[in-house]
This record gives structure tokens, C-alpha cells and sequence, in this order.
């Protein structure tokens, strides 16, 4: 089967330099076809083997070099005698040169050394050019110009947003100027027209129109009407005006009652506030009792009290529910956090966990739930009644003080404990690989809500601050009691 005639671009470079370099056209030219240029072929061969290019026989350079000047001479009739294609600067020097009178001597071939492999001619220009690397350098350099104007125009670009922005500072700045200019105006007109005696009018707010909520809102709109008054009368004007002075002093907060829950609903929630009340306050005769009259028990603290804390602790997922099904008028995300975080201390730290049972957090956290709870379920369930004392208003709205960051330091404490714990055995975690494709780390987990209690905590602390200034700030508990409803 006959060898295919696949030439690499340095052996047709080398065969373009051997016919330049000796001068072959010459030969060509001057021999008939048949044997004598069979022979040219064959010198070509044996200067090509000379150079270390001993692959190619003198039938393939024949077809080789017949192929090379049909693809010069058809690319140049296509392209209106222009030559596009592979190598056409070197077959435009050979083919379209005068031929050379004389034929240059070759070198002379070097002496081969005994053991060492024969000598290879090297070339000056080792670059194989082909239509590939014209176009790839043609495309380098427009892409060094495109980047070098594309910085200038983006450099234009930035110039002209920061002058449009400096001007557009401008104009707010000047728009900003006339509104204080006309706020100063309009304010100074209206001191001159009540000082000169104008008339005065107090309208009521629209009912629908934005309002603070729990607190009174009193507006007044003056209406200002020109009054003409007697010459040389200024000095008395005040008993000479004819005009009447329409006063009306209108409350426009929202004294909207409650919606008052119906007596299922009420009896239900007076029973979940007194349970939750006797369970509380069961809850802190045990843990009191398991510090002085059981002292020294060998039952840890979560063993005497664990399944009271878990039972009433969960009984507040309940609240959830009666928040978001607003059957009590509480905030559903407050009460959420509020309710899940205990829950996630109690399930996820106390109870998954032998360390976080054992946490000196642990007591912390019971004393203050209990103590809290007791006055908050206590203060719900008799504010259904409307028969809330005055001394339980006060402690609803003061003991949060040092109750607060008590119950927040216990709980973060039994995080602490437990996290040793889930580093050690990876509890609750799922790792790669499986079949899902899913990681997940409950010791990241309980790191990220320790964290969460960075922004929550204050905001939920400044909120009942907030609440205490609105309810003893006034000084009449009986309305604040009215105003805040059972959970």
C-alpha cells in the first residue's frame, strides 16, 4: 500500500529552502520533462537527506512541490494577483525571481564524527509561516491596539460619569437650598399673619391618614384668612377685627378597642396562662429545693428537673401559633425568636448533648425562664380578667432588667458546652460524600446561632425598654395594662 504524502511544515520549509538556495529553478527550466527531471528530484532528495530530512523520496517531492505552485497560481488568478495561501511569500521568491545565470556552489558537507550522530543543517529561520500564525499575529496586534484604545476610551468614560455626577450634586444641592429658602418663607409668613391678627383655624387630621400607633397624635392646621383693619386703628385692632376664631381640639389616636376574644377563645387562654403559671413556678421550687434541701444528691440538676423543663418549655411552641392565627395580638417573628431559641437550648444543646447537661449555664438559664415566666403567664392570664395589680405591672416591666442578660449568658453558656461535644463525635452532621451531595455541620450550626445573638439580643432588650418607658413612664398602669394583651 503507498505511503501517504504528509508533509510537516518544516519539511516543506526545507524543500522551499533547498530549491532557493541551489538555484533548481534553473535546472528546471533548462531540462525536458522525463528522466533528466526525475533527476532534478532526486538531487533535491539528497540535499534534504544531507540536511537531516531523509523521509521524503523524490516522487513525493515531485507531487509535493507540482501541488505547492497549483495552490500559488489559483490563489492568485482568485485574488486578483494576489497570492493567500500557505507559504506564498516563499513561492512568490522562487517562482517569480529571474532564474540565476550560475548555480550557487553548495556548502560543503561537514565531516561527520566517529560516534556522534550526522550533522544537521540549521536554518536562520527556524519560524514556520504559515496562514495560521499570519492571522494569529495580524490578531495579536489589533488586539494590543483595541486594548490600548479601549483603556482610553474607558478612561473618557469615567471622566464623563464623574463630571455628570459633580453636576447633578450641583443641582440637588441648589434644589435643597430653595426648599429650605421656601420652608424659612412660608414659616416667617405664617408668625406674621398670627402676630398681625389673622384668623385661626384647628382642623382634625383625616382618620385614614398615617399615625403613630399607642400614642396620642395631636395636629393642629392653621388656616390663615387676610383681615383688613381701620386706619390708625392698629393699637386696638385686636378688639376691631370681625372675624371669628373657630377652635377644635380633636384627638386622633387610635382608640380602637381590641377585638375581644370570644369566650371559648378567652377560656382557653386563661387555662394555657394558669398552666404555664403552676408549671413555672414548680419548676423554681425544684431547682431551689435541689440546691439546699436535696443538697448533695447524686442526680445531676437536668435529671432532677429535665422532663419539667422539656414538657413546659415546648408548651410554649403553642404561642407561635396563637401569634400567627392572632387570636392574642402578639408580633409573630419577636415571638418566634423568642419561643425557638429557649426551644433550641432545651432539644438541641441540654438534651442532645452529655456536656451541655452538665453546664454551669444550665441553672442560670432555669432560674431566669422561671422567674420570668411566671410573671409574664401570671400578668396574661389576669389581664383577661382586666384584674392586673399594679405590682405585677411593675415587675412585668422591671425584672426583664437583670432577668434578660442572666437567661442570654446561661444559654450561651450551655452552647459552649455543648459544641465541645459535637466536635468530638460530629453528632447530627453530614459529610461528603453521599448520596445528595450535601454537606452540613451542626458544630457550625450551633456557632452561627451563638452569633445571632449578637444583633438579636439588643434589639429584643431595647425593645422592652422601649415598652417599660411607655407603660410606668405614664404613670397610669391601668391604661398600659389595657393596652397590652396575653400572649
Amino acid at each position: 500500500m503507498a505511503r501517504r504524502n504528509v508533509w510537516s511544515g518544516e519539511e516543506t520549509m526545507e524543500l522551499l529552502e533547498v530549491i532557493k538556495e541551489h538555484n533548481f529553478m534553473q535546472l528546471f527550466a533548462s531540462v525536458s520533462r522525463g528522466q533528466k527531471d526525475y533527476q532534478v528530484y532526486r538531487m533535491i532528495e539528497e540535499e534534504m537527506q544531507k540536511n537531516g530530512f531523509g523521509g521524503k523520496d523524490a516522487g513525493q517531492i515531485y507531487h509535493k512541490w507540482k501541488n505547492l505552485k497549483r495552490a500559488f497560481y489559483q490563489s492568485k488568478k482568485l485574488n486578483k494577483g494576489r497570492a493567500i495561501c500557505e507559504f506564498a511569500e516563499e513561492l512568490a521568491d522562487i517562482l517569480e525571481r529571474p532564474c540565476a545565470m550560475k548555480r550557487r556552489e553548495p556548502d560543503p558537507p561537514a565531516e561527520a564524527v566517529e560516534g556522534e550522530p550526522a550533522p544537521v543543517k540549521k536554518r536562520s529561520n527556524t519560524q514556520i509561516k504559515t496562514i495560521r500564525s499570519q492571522i494569529v499575529t495580524k490578531l495579536a496586534k489589533a488586539q494590543n491596539d483595541n486594548c490600548e484604545e479601549f483603556g482610553k476610551k474607558w478612561n473618557d468614560l469615567n471622566d464623563y460619569e464623574f463630571k455628570l455626577y459633580k453636576r447633578k450634586e450641583k443641582e440637588q444641592t441648589v434644589i435643597m437650598n430653595r426648599m429650605l429658602e421656601d420652608s424659612r418663607t412660608t414659616l416667617m409668613s405664617r408668625c406674621r399673619d398670627i402676630l398681625v391678627g389673622r384668623e385661626i383655624r384647628v382642623n382634625e387630621i383625616g382618620e385614614g391618614e398615617e399615625e403613630e400607633e399607642d400614642d396620642p397624635l395631636h395636629v393642629i392646621e392653621i388656616e390663615t384668612t387676610d383681615v383688613e383693619v381701620a386706619p390708625g386703628e392698629e393699637g386696638t385692632r385686636r378688639s376691631c377685627l370681625t372675624y371669628s376664631t373657630y377652635v377644635r381640639y380633636v384627638s386622633t389616636s387610635k382608640t380602637m378597642a381590641a377585638k375581644e376574644p370570644s369566650p371559648i377563645v378567652k377560656s382557653y387562654l386563661i387555662l394555657y396562662n394558669a398552666a404555664q403559671v403552676v408549671g413555672w413556678c414548680y419548676m423554681l421550687y425544684q431547682l431551689i429545693a435541689y440546691y439546699t434541701i436535696d443538697k448533695g444528691t447524686e442526680k445531676t440538676l437536668w435529671d432532677h428537673l429535665g422532663f419539667i423543663v422539656i414538657l413546659f418549655q415546648n408548651a410554649a411552641l403553642l404561642e407561635i401559633v396563637h401569634a400567627f392565627t392572632r387570636i392574642v395580638p402578639s408580633n409573630p417573628v419577636i415571638t418566634t425568636f423568642q419561643v425557638l431559641s429557649r426551644v433550641m437550648v432545651v432539644c438541641g444543646v441540654v438534651m442532645a448533648t452529655p456536656t451541655g447537661k452538665v453546664s454551669p449555664g444550665l441553672p442560670l438559664a432555669i432560674l431566669a425562664w422561671s422567674v420570668t415566666e411566671i410573671i409574664r403567664y401570671a400578668y396574661y392570664a389576669l389581664n383577661l380578667i382586666n384584674a392586673v395589680p399594679q405590682l405585677l405591672i411593675f415587675l412585668r416591666y422591671t425584672t426583664f432588667i437583670v432577668l434578660y442578660p442572666t437567661g442570654v449568658t446561661g444559654e450561651l453558656l450551655c452552647f459552649y458546652w455543648a459544641q465541645s461535644h459535637v466536635a468530638k463525635t460530629k453528632q447530627w452532621s453530614i459529610e461528603m460524600p453521599n448520596t445528595y451531595n450535601f454537606t452540613f455541620s451542626y458544630l457550625y450550626f450551633l456557632w452561627a446561632v451563638m452569633l445571632l445573638y449578637i444583633p438579636l439580643f439588643p434589639q429584643l432588650y431595647m425593645h422592652m425598654f422601649a415598652q417599660r418607658k411607655k407603660i410606668l413612664g405614664t404613670g397610669s398602669s391601668g391604661s398600659g395594662a389595657s393596652k397590652q394583651k396575653n400572649n
